[in-house]
């Protein structure tokens, strides 16, 4: 049961991103001279990924009141300003360990 849920999981996220894929695609066709690369297009889609982590790593718990997830939803912004996606998720997902690990 737990791979089928899997499976789906996976079929519903691949079709997802060749949907935004196909989107990219169609404004590409009709700018080819301003197109990104296919190692753009590549680290944008990881990138896109990457804030899609942030925002699940500062919404954990939904219904309770959490600081220490204020606090990283918080500075996920500023961090943001400065770094990519991706940076900003690694040093989120240290700074989350250490202060739950601290915090107990």
């Amino acid at each position: 049961m737990k791979t089928i849920l899997f499976v789906l999981a996976v079929s519903i996220f691949c079709c997802t991103a060749v949907a935004n894929t196909t989107m990219y695609s169609q404004v590409a066709s009709q700018y080819p001279e301003n197109a990104l690369s296919k190692q753009q297009i590549t680290n944008a889609a990881m990138q896109g990924e990457c804030l899609v982590q942030i925002k699940e790593l500062t919404f954990k718990k939904k219904n309770d009141f959490d600081p220490i997830s204020e606090w990283i939803n918080y500075r996920s912004v500023s961090l943001l300003e400065k770094y990519s996606p991706c940076e900003t998720l690694i040093m989120l997902e240290v700074a989350n360990k250490q202060l739950r690990d601290h915090s107990k």
